[in-house]
């Protein structure tokens, strides 16, 4: 096994190595995982994908090529790549948004950013222990994203890592029931920290701020995660392939999601822009990447009280919007048709963040009219929807 890069001269202390071999939750189904391990020794080319909230993106980190989803990139060539550059890496962390959300732009900004033959990734982590506390479909969509990137047509290798707050904050046992459904690799940073912060580590020494970890803290997630892969690698080859036909742990319902943005045309459904013919050029932004999540729907104040008007046919329906604390920003209603099924607000504790809400939860497929309008006295505020998402 290679050595443990990030944690200073300690790295390969005892105690450091035991404290990496615990935050292994679970090794899982390794078959995947060696082909891709052996496919990159090979001097193929492989891409690893990262997608979760703002600490894969970065946040926390004295810079972008200190977190832990860079480094993992940068370890896992060192170790099994030829140094040819055949590990290419795609950075998908979105602060503040759930997996309700990566889900909706998993399309857009993961696999549209893959350069190799097949336009996948081969190896990709999902980090949204932190992020998926009130997740609008109560697991559903985390699972939905989990097993359709298994079901990717080169059987990729999944990573669960499972972050964890300053103040012990994690959802790593209920995401975790996905992964123990799907024999995953599950990697567990609540595991090393109640054991060694306060002890071997500061707080401050680990946590940047409440949620998010310092370079350091970065550091040690990335050896967790080098030292699970590498640990599963170094055992004994699982006899078959995943089994994606084992009982849902929550619903895979979302699977199949469809994604429209302000940009495009969309077979089937039909768009009136209306009062929201503009694009919200202050949406997301990731570190490395700059903008993500395309073009929107957008209202300014100086645009008609006309609603932004959608006639199609769907059975899931998932609105992402830019919930912002400012006096510029005003309330939106959704209606279904005709009926108001939802009000939308910014306010206090609110800087900008992509928020996503359930609207319509049916086991069928109808027509629908959908119209998103400011509300009354919000006429001539502004208002952004990023995204809308819906299964048929």
């Amino acid at each position: 096994m290679g050595e443990q890069a990030y944690y200073g001269e300690s790295g390969n202390e005892s105690w450091y190595i035991q404290a990496l071999d615990k935050s292994i939750q679970q090794l899982g189904n390794n078959q995947r995982l060696k082909r891709v391990i052996d496919r990159a020794r090979r001097g193929e080319t492989i891409t690893i994908a990262a997608i979760g909230g703002s600490i894969t993106e970065g946040a926390g980190a004295a810079k972008y090529e200190e977190c832990y989803a860079y480094r993992f990139y940068k370890g896992f060539a060192a170790r099994y790549g030829t140094g040819s550059g055949n590990v290419h890496f795609v950075n998908a962390g979105v602060g503040g948004t759930p997996s309700t959300f990566g889900l909706m732009r998993y399309g857009r900004d993961v696999t549209d950013r893959v350069n190799d033959a097949d336009g996948l990734p081969d190896l990709v982590i999902v980090e949204y222990a932190v992020n998926d506390y009130n997740e609008p479909t109560k697991g559903r969509c985390y699972e939905s994203l989990v097993k359709s990137i298994l079901e990717a047509e080169n059987d990729p290798a999944v990573i669960l890592l499972f972050s964890v707050s300053r103040g012990n904050f994690t959802l790593e046992s209920f995401l975790g029931k996905v992964g123990k459904a799907y024999d995953l690799m599950m990697v567990s940073v609540k595991s090393i920290v109640e054991k060694h912060v306060d002890r071997e580590w500061t707080k401050e020494d680990f946590f940047f701020d409440e949620y998010h970890p310092t370079s350091m803290g970065h550091g040690v997630m990335a050896d967790c995660l080098l030292r699970a892969v590498d640990s599963a690698y170094g055992a004994e080859e699982s006899p078959k392939d995943i089994d994606l036909l084992v009982s849902p742990a929550y619903g895979i319902d979302f699977m199949g999601l469809k994604t429209i943005y302000g940009e495009g045309e969309y077979p089937g459904v039909q768009i009136d822009r209306g009062g929201f013919p503009g694009d919200d050029t202050a949406s997301y932004r990731n570190l490395p990447v700059g903008r993500v999540c395309g073009k929107n729907f957008y209202h300014s104040s100086k645009d008609p009280a006309e609603p932004l008007r959608l006639t199609f046919t769907f059975k899931k329906l998932l609105i992402a919007w830019r919930a912002v604390a400012s006096d510029n920003y005003g309330e939106a209603e959704i209606v279904v048709d005709g009926k108001v099924k939802r009000t939308l607000r910014g306010g206090e504790g609110k800087w900008g963040q992509s928020e996503v809400i359930l609207v319509w939860d049916a086991k069928e497929a109808l027509p629908h009219t959908l119209e998103i309008r400011m509300a009354d006295g919000s006429e001539n505020k502004c208002f952004t929807i990023t995204a809308i998402g819906y299964t048929d």
